[in-house]
């Protein structure tokens, strides 16, 4: 998307910590909870069925690839078929269900919005998070919370994905939930607030952004709303405040109290969440932006290093890691698979291959494969290796405009379309249509499944659904 553009790229601007930092892991990463057991009945349910439950505790799951590692969740359902429970949520959200324990977690908007016959009104937006029983779907709480808007949104953001895109994460103590104009908050396993702060504004002082698209003349506004989803590192939660203040900001877990931020006005247009490439003191968060890719040090915000791209306009999706190499898509320019050791061996390149490009949907990775999904409805598969192009063509089954990230369980790929169901693909390197389900639902669906063993959770504009074997 947004390709062929070529423009001069700008100093990021250096923000220094402001408060003296712990070492990391106390915590690890997202992928901190593994095949934990519940505490409820369904715990025998679950050792009955012999699965192994790997929470989908964030955006894209416990290691942010898109992959569930214990699951089986069904290969066909429909209304009357495999469909354990479904519920109505309050409006709607692109934002990613999450599941904790007991409980799935989705994020809501009311008040304001293309949903509405009326629009309604700036001042009566609302922002819900909600929590359901996994098992039932019956609610277990709900926390709203006024979000008033100062100002109408562009108009690209009410109509593709309005006011809860961003997913929210959760380690055994509190959800972390970013909203966008609203900041960032912690509720503790109950829904009560533990902590909200802002996300800042932009720097007045920083140099203009060269990270910009023009046509016939004019600059296109990359300022589509609030996507990026919080990543928990050590101590901290680590968000892309890019549409409020042109920054990544880490945030103290248990107070709320800014640790760190660095800042580019680069970041503008660029929606794509943080994620941790490698383990303890080797780690280091990933960021993409316009024109680079930054590796910064999770303690403190540093760079560890930086690469320049030819990467431009809008960047949405997360990048994923293996052991040794971190794999960047989306916005103009190509994929770039890059070497993430805060310092290299002698003689490695940080650059380890470029390769093909799609945009919006994050990737998975899986093996030696990377598979790639575009909002058009293309795919790729990719050699990990070497970049080397092992499927190009159009999925199977009419997809449509794909806005879900994929998910692979049970040795399938999940895509999620907007309009026309869910499509099945064999993770073989070929897409082979495996299965198409559609559900009596006529809203979008914009979020990324989340997995949870032998369940599927899926959200729409207008409900939450647990497919599940009958």
């Amino acid at each position: 998307m947004l390709r062929g553009f070529r423009v001069a790229l700008a100093l990021s601007a250096v923000i220094s910590p402001t408060v003296t930092l712990n070492a990391l892991p106390k915590y690890v990463i997202q992928s901190a909870s593994t095949a934990r057991p519940d505490t409820g009945n369904d715990t025998q349910d679950d050792a009955k069925r012999g699965s192994s439950r790997e929470e989908w505790n964030g955006f894209r799951g416990p290691r942010r690839d898109g992959v569930a590692r214990h699951a089986n969740p069904p290969v066909a359902w429909s209304n009357d078929e495999n469909v354990a429970w479904r519920v109505d949520l309050p409006g709607p959200g692109a934002s990613s269900p999450i599941v904790h324990g007991k409980l799935v977690i989705v994020i809501c908007y009311t008040g304001y919005g293309n949903h509405l016959d009326d629009g309604g009104k700036l001042e009566d937006l609302v922002l819900h998070v909600i929590a359901f029983d996994r098992t039932n779907g019956s609610k277990v709480w709900q926390y709203d919370l006024n979000a008033p808007l100062a100002k109408k949104p562009p108009q690209m953001q009410t109509t593709e994905h309005g006011f809860a895109t961003p997913t929210p994460t959760c380690d055994d103590e509190r959800i972390y939930a970013y909203l966008g104009h609203a900041g960032m908050l912690a509720l503790d396993l109950d829904g009560k607030e533990v902590w909200r702060v802002d996300t800042g504004t932009p720097n007045p002082d920083a140099p203009p952004p060269t990270n910009q698209v023009v046509r016939d003349g004019k600059t296109l506004s990359l300022r589509w709303g609030a996507a990026g989803s919080p990543l928990l590192a050590g101590d901290f939660v680590i968000v892309n405040a890019s549409e409020e203040s042109n920054s990544i900001r880490a945030y103290d877990r248990k107070t709320g109290k800014l640790a760190w931020k660095r800042e580019s006005s680069n970041l503008e247009g660029c929606a794509t969440s943080p994620m941790l490439a490698g383990s303890g003191d080797e780690s280091v968060v990933v960021v993409m932006l316009g024109g680079e890719v930054w590796g910064l040090e999770p303690t403190t915000g540093a760079i560890c290093w930086r690469v320049e791209t030819e990467t431009r306009g809008g960047i949405s999706p997360t990048p994923v890691a293996d052991d040794d190499v971190v794999y960047t898509f989306g916005g103009s320019g190509e994929s770039l698979a890059l070497r993430f050791a805060k310092k290299l061996e002698e003689g490695d390149d940080r650059t380890f291959w470029k390769s093909k490009n799609l945009a919006i949907p994050s990737p998975v990775l899986h093996g030696d494969k990377i598979y790639l999904v575009a909002m058009s409805g293309m795919a790729a598969c990719l050699n990990a290796q070497d970049g080397a192009i092992l499927f190009d063509e159009r999925l199977a089954g009419r997809t449509s405009k794909i806005y879900s990230s994929p998910v692979l369980a049970g040795g399938r790929l999940y895509v999620v379309s907007r309009k026309r169901g869910t499509f099945v693909y064999s993770a073989d390197g070929k897409f082979d249509l495996l299965a198409r389900n559609e559900l009596d639902d006529d809203s979008h669906f914009n979020a990324s499944p989340a997995v949870d063993g032998d369940r599927l959770f899926l959200r729409s504009d207008r409900r939450l659904y647990c497919i599940s074997k009958s």
